[in-house]
C-alpha cells in the first residue's frame, strides 16, 4: 500500500472516530450507551494514529492514549449490551473487566517502553480481546429474533461484522510474537478505516431512529397495560390487535414453551412484520421477550396474591406461567416489583383482613 494512501485511509478512520466520540458525547440521550460508544471510537483514534508522522505527536501523550486504547474491546463490548440488552446497567463485573483490561494493557505499554519481556501481559490481553469481541458478536446476534426495533435489527447484523471481519481480524494478526510484516499492517489499516465507515453508519442510522433515548417500554410495564387501552384507526391493525389480546387473554399463548414471534404471527393470521411493527409502534415495547413477561409476570402476580395458591411452589407458578426457569422468573419480577416473589406472596397475604399485621395495627 502506497505510504499517501495509508496516511489517508489512517487520517480518515481518525477523523470518523473522532467525529463519533463528538456526536455521542453530545447527542446520546443514554448516557450509559453514548459514554462506552465514545469510548471504544476514543479509543480507535490512537490506534489509528500509532504510526509515523502521527506517532511522533502520540508519543509525548502515549501513556493515556494507550492506557485509554487498551480498553477498546471491553468498551465495544459494553457498547453492544448497553445498545442490545434493554434495561442495561453497569455491575461491578462490568467495570473489573474494563478496568482490568485498561490495566492489563497499560502494564504491557510500561513494560515494552522499559525494553522488558511483555509477552506474558500482551497474550492475556489479545486472547481476552478475542473473547470479549467475540462475544459482542453472539450478543448482537442472539437476541435479533426477539428485537422488535427495526433499525436496531439490522444494526445487529452490523456489529456481527465489525466485531468478528475487523476487531478480532486486527487483534490475532498481533497476537504472536514480534511486529506483524508489512501486508498485515496495511490489510490492518483497511480494516479500521472500514470499520470507522461501518460505526458511522450504525450510529447514524441509530440516532435519526431516536435509539439513544429511553424507550416507552418500561413506561408500558409500569402501567400494566398490554395492548387493553390501545385504539387503532386501521381496520386492519385493529383486527390484528383484537385476535392478539384473545390469544394472550383467553387461550394464554404466552404459557407455550419456546413461543417466537413467527408462531404467533402464524396464530394471529398475520405478517411477522406486521405484528412486530404492532407490538412495538402500537403497544411500545422493544423486544417480544419483554411483552410475553409482561403477561407471565401478571398471570404469576395473580397466582401469588390467590389463597388458594398458598401452597403451591413459587417455581411451579412460574413454569405454569410460560417462564422456562426459576432463574429467569425470579430476576424478570424483582426487576418489575423490586422485591422477589417470596416476598411480595408474604407481604400480599400478610395484608389481607384477618392477618396478624392488621390485627395488631
Amino acid at each position: 500500500m502506497p505510504d499517501v494512501l495509508e496516511l489517508v485511509l489512517r487520517g480518515g478512520a481518525a477523523t470518523t472516530f473522532l467525529l463519533l466520540t463528538v456526536i455521542l458525547l453530545r447527542d446520546g440521550g443514554n448516557r450509559t450507551l453514548a459514554r462506552l460508544g465514545a469510548l471504544f471510537c476514543a479509543s480507535n483514534v490512537y490506534w489509528a494514529l500509532n504510526t509515523p508522522p502521527f506517532s511522533i505527536w502520540a508519543d509525548r501523550w502515549a501513556f493515556p492514549l494507550v492506557v485509554i486504547a487498551s480498553g477498546k474491546t471491553a468498551a465495544f463490548w459494553l457498547f453492544s449490551r448497553a445498545l442490545f440488552e434493554d434495561g442495561f446497567r453497569m455491575r461491578r463485573l462490568d467495570w473489573a473487566v474494563l478496568v482490568g483490561l485498561i490495566a492489563l494493557g497499560g502494564v504491557w505499554y510500561v513494560r515494552a517502553r522499559l525494553g522488558l519481556l511483555t509477552q506474558p501481559f500482551q497474550m492475556p490481553h489479545q486472547i481476552a480481546q478475542i473473547v470479549l469481541a467475540a462475544s459482542a458478536a453472539w450478543i448482537a446476534w442472539k437476541g435479533r429474533g426477539a428485537d422488535l426495533v427495526e433499525p436496531r435489527r439490522r444494526a445487529r447484523i452490523a456489529f456481527v461484522l465489525l466485531s468478528s471481519l475487523f476487531m478480532i481480524g486486527i487483534t490475532l494478526s498481533y497476537i504472536a510474537p514480534g511486529h506483524p510484516p508489512p501486508i498485515v499492517v496495511e490489510l490492518n489499516v483497511l480494516r479500521i478505516f472500514v470499520m470507522g465507515l461501518g460505526m458511522a453508519l450504525v450510529v447514524a442510522g441509530l440516532r435519526f431512529d431516536e435509539m439513544f433515548s429511553a424507550g416507552s417500554e418500561a413506561k408500558v410495564a409500569a402501567t400494566g397495560d398490554r395492548g387493553s387501552l390501545v385504539v387503532c384507526t386501521d381496520p386492519a391493525e385493529a383486527r390484528m390487535l383484537s385476535r392478539l389480546q384473545h390469544l394472550m387473554e383467553t387461550e394464554r399463548v404466552y404459557r407455550l414453551e419456546g413461543l417466537t414471534i413467527g408462531a404467533l404471527a402464524s396464530r394471529v393470521g398475520a405478517p411477522e412484520y406486521a405484528l412486530r411493527r404492532l407490538i412495538n409502534g402500537r403497544l411500545g415495547y422493544r423486544n417480544f421477550n419483554a411483552y410475553l413477561n409482561g403477561w407471565r409476570l401478571a398471570d404469576a402476580k395473580a397466582a401469588l396474591l390467590d389463597p388458594a395458591q398458598r401452597e403451591v411452589p413459587i417455581s411451579t407458578i412460574a413454569l405454569d406461567a410460560g417462564f422456562s426457569s426459576l432463574g429467569p422468573f425470579n430476576r424478570a419480577f424483582k426487576a418489575a416489583e423490586g422485591m422477589t416473589p417470596s416476598e411480595f406472596r408474604e407481604g400480599s397475604h400478610a395484608a389481607q383482613p384477618g392477618s396478624p399485621i392488621l390485627k395488631s395495627a
